[in-house]
């Protein structure tokens, strides 16, 4: 009886599944039906433009997607209520989303639907490749003076690239650059796409030598000559003579430096050479070593340039007439050369 009851229950478990087999295969016939009904009750049937007879099709970046079913559907071959139904109940979706409301298609694969009636007509696989490598807008070389590295984000702005993709990277080799040494030192970038594509440019950075005449925006003060020019982006814009310090234990230090800072209305204080202290009261006062050294208006003075400086000259700082270290107080920044030689 165990055995019967056994048979009894499995006869019924393999009853119970092709009931539901049977159900199932009902219902994918009631969907298909329907779907067939509602196709065919869109007509005309849409005959497809030879062209996109494939599933398959590959398309370059920055190459248009025709957006118009007529692209697709071959709408000559319909008369002309048949056209114009066909193109009242089409639509075209790229990767799910109505074709004109893509603003932009990246390089990879897609999926382009053709919709009839509310419904899946065809469907394309395309592909979007890029082969066209980056190009360089901006390839500028720099320049400095010993003593002044150049900080890392201006090394980047030395180069631009754009990409038909609208992304690029750009990196730079790591230059030897000596920023102690005059020379000219090559820097090579390489802008890369989104889809692997690089391309290279060049440019150089010249640590120049401190000389009259280099580029860039600087004080030179030459000793022997005893006069200040000061250039900005390259070019005089104040000349003045000067007077720097005697050659009896005061010089003027020489070298490379840059303005510390400024300030207005500064009492110096010092020594003569035989111990007596001094004062002297400064209207524009302009630092470039330790607060010892500066540039600063003289009105002690009556004269400037020449051999003054020889037998007369200051305690080490560089004196310049009053109006012009007002000017040049106006005008210079912490941080700019001072290159006096």
């Amino acid at each position: 009886m165990i055995k019967n009851s056994v048979r009894r229950n499995a006869e019924e478990t393999v009853k119970v599944k092709r009931r539901h087999r049977l159900i199932s295969i009902f219902l994918i016939i009631l969907a298909t039906g329907a779907s067939a009904l509602l196709l065919s009750s869109c007509r005309p049937y849409l005959p497809v433009n030879p062209k996109y007879s494939y599933a398959d099709f590959s398309l370059e970046l920055g190459e248009p997607i025709p957006d118009d079913i007529g692209e697709y559907i071959d709408l000559a071959a319909l008369d002309k209520e048949d056209a114009e139904f066909a193109r009242e109940n089409t639509s075209l979706l790229l990767d799910g989303e109505e074709i004109h409301q893509v603003e932009h298609v990246d390089p990879g694969d897609h999926k382009l639907t053709i919709m009839y009636c509310g419904h899946q007509y065809r469907q394309y696989s395309f592909s979007v490749t890029d082969k066209v490598p980056p190009e360089f807008t901006r390839a500028e070389g720099l320049y400095t003076f010993p003593g002044f590295p150049i900080p890392e984000e201006e090394l980047s702005g030395m180069f631009a690239a754009e990409d038909n993709s609208g992304h690029v990277t750009i990196e730079l080799d790591s230059p030897d650059i000596d920023y102690n040494k005059a020379g000219k030192y090559k820097v090579t970038a390489t802008a890369t796409d989104s889809s692997g594509n690089t391309a290279q440019a060049e440019a150089v950075v010249d640590v120049q030598a401190p000389e009259y005449g280099a580029k860039g925006t600087y004080v030179y003060v030459s000793i022997p000559k005893q006069h200040l020019t000061y250039f900005v982006d390259s070019e005089p814009v104040l000349d003045t003579p000067v007077v720097t310090g005697n050659t009896h234990g005061h010089s003027t230090p020489t070298g490379t430096f840059s303005l510390i800072y400024k300030s207005r209305n500064t009492t110096l204080k010092g020594r003569e050479d035989n111990g007596d202290e001094y004062e002297s009261f400064v209207s524009y006062w302009m630092d470039f070593l330790g607060s010892s050294y500066g540039l600063h208006d003289a009105t002690w003075r009556t004269n400037f340039g020449g051999d003054i400086y020889i037998n007369s000259g200051s305690h080490g700082c560089v004196n310049m007439p009053y109006d012009a270290a007002g000017k040049l107080y106006g005008m210079i920044e912490p941080g700019t050369p001072i290159l006096i030689y």
